[in-house]
């Protein structure tokens, strides 16, 4: 597969590039495993399967590469036999599966060539009984979130093809009058924050963690009218984040909510396409939390403020002033935790049979204390967790957010 052009590269996606030191080389890698039931296919009839698609998604036949100090995205032949592999894993007694797969999934370095893109499917099996799983995992500078749903639609599923607009077209004129505010929020993301967790020296180096909690309906995590599924998952992370490692005080840690700038139903070609955005996180009650956090990010829902966001990040700042400011936004020191929500809008399938649940494990990142992320699918949510340096009691977080969430809907009139 190949294209004769080079696209540019977005500022996102070089700054998560110069990320480092990392643990291990999956670290910035998204994961997501499809879970399914019935015969285990080879691995080369899922690279066969994958090969047939590949053209629909050029993430997957790009490269990152910069020449003369600026980056770009460089077509590539690729063939698909070179990036899945088989997954078995052999349980411990009274081990976990899905954690276990999750964290093998983490650690196993990338199956792909060298120099080429940075993505892979594993075919897992072994974690539970009559299941296995296709396990689709990209390293972050290849796609965010929303590039994430769009490939797993055009690779296992049948969705309807996606739209696409000029930067300048009528859909996105509404936002210039929100560029001000729009710039005013990148501008304070990059601001130093609290120390959290505790000190450095209650941290220790070595392999990142990682927890998925159970699958939660997502009519749970948000009513017409009242606070949405991002909202929500922020406030309980809030919550379970205070339970967790007691935060310094009300609203002095900071994290990044990362919002998607393309408009419903769009979808972009190469790189990342989200804009960073700063909640402070609030301490106390569950219904202060959630109404702390809603109003924080209400402002953030206001029409035509995602097109602000967009022409400022990519038309409006420079790129070297852009990379100077991500660097720092996505420093340590200004960001303690990324939470972010991503939805798989479409039924994903495999030879005919239905993906039963979608397991996602976050990118974690040098500097920060957790990365929380909630992927929805087919009207159910899970909610995973990870650590940059070696925590083990990340494992706890899964039952401190379900505890959160059920304090949340048992005191807040907003749910």
């Amino acid at each position: 597969m190949r294209s004769g052009t080079t696209a540019a590269a977005q500022v996102g996606d070089a700054v998560l590039m110069a990320m480092a030191p990392l643990e291990h080389a999956a670290q910035l890698y998204i994961s997501a495993a499809l879970v399914l039931e019935g015969d285990v296919p080879e691995a080369g009839a899922v690279a066969d399967h994958i090969g047939r698609r590949l053209h629909r998604v050029p993430g997957l036949w790009h490269r990152y590469a910069e020449r003369g100090g600026r980056p770009g995205w460089q077509p590539q032949e690729v063939r698909a036999d070179d990036h899945v592999a088989p997954l078995r894993l052999d349980l411990r007694p009274g081990e976990s599966g899905l954690d276990a797969l999750m964290r093998e999934v983490r650690l196993l370095p990338p199956v792909g060539p060298a120099g080429g893109p940075m993505w892979d499917v594993l075919v897992a099996t072994g974690f539970a009984a009559g299941r296995w799983a296709l396990v689709f995992r990209v390293h972050h500078t290849q796609m965010d979130g929303g590039a994430i749903t769009h490939t797993l639609d055009q690779l296992f599923g049948h969705s309807p093809a996606s739209r696409r607009r000029t930067l300048f077209s009528d859909a996105v004129r509404p936002g210039f009058r929100h560029i001000p505010s729009a710039a005013a929020s990148v501008l304070g993301a990059a601001r130093p924050t609290s120390p959290w967790p505790a000190r450095v020296s209650a941290v220790r180096p070595g392999s990142a963690t990682y927890a998925v909690t159970g699958p939660v309906d997502v009519a749970d995590l948000g009513v017409p009218g009242g606070s949405t599924v991002s909202q929500v998952l922020a406030a309980a992370f809030a919550l379970a984040a205070d339970a967790w490692w007691p935060l310094p005080g009300d609203r002095r840690v900071h994290a990044l909510v990362p919002m998607d700038m393309r408009e419903p139903g769009e979808q972009r070609t190469l790189g990342n396409h989200f804009a960073p955005l700063r909640l402070a996180l609030p301490t106390g009650p569950p219904d202060r939390v959630l109404r702390e956090v809603t109003a924080q990010m209400r402002a953030w829902r206001r029409p035509g403020f995602r097109a602000a966001l967009d022409v400022t990040i990519r038309r409006t700042t420079p790129f070297r002033a852009g990379f100077l400011l991500g660097g720092r936004i996505s420093s340590g020191t200004c960001c303690r935790a990324v939470v972010s929500s991503i939805r798989s809008r479409h039924p994903l399938s495999f030879a005919g049979a239905p993906v039963l649940d979608l397991v996602p494990a976050v990118p974690t990142y040098p500097g920060h204390a957790l990365s929380c992320t909630l992927w929805s699918y087919g009207g159910r949510a899970r909610v995973a967790f990870g650590a940059h340096t070696s925590m083990p009691s990340v494992g706890t977080l899964p039952g401190l957010w379900d505890q959160a969430l059920r304090a949340i809907r048992a005191e807040s009139p907003y749910v």
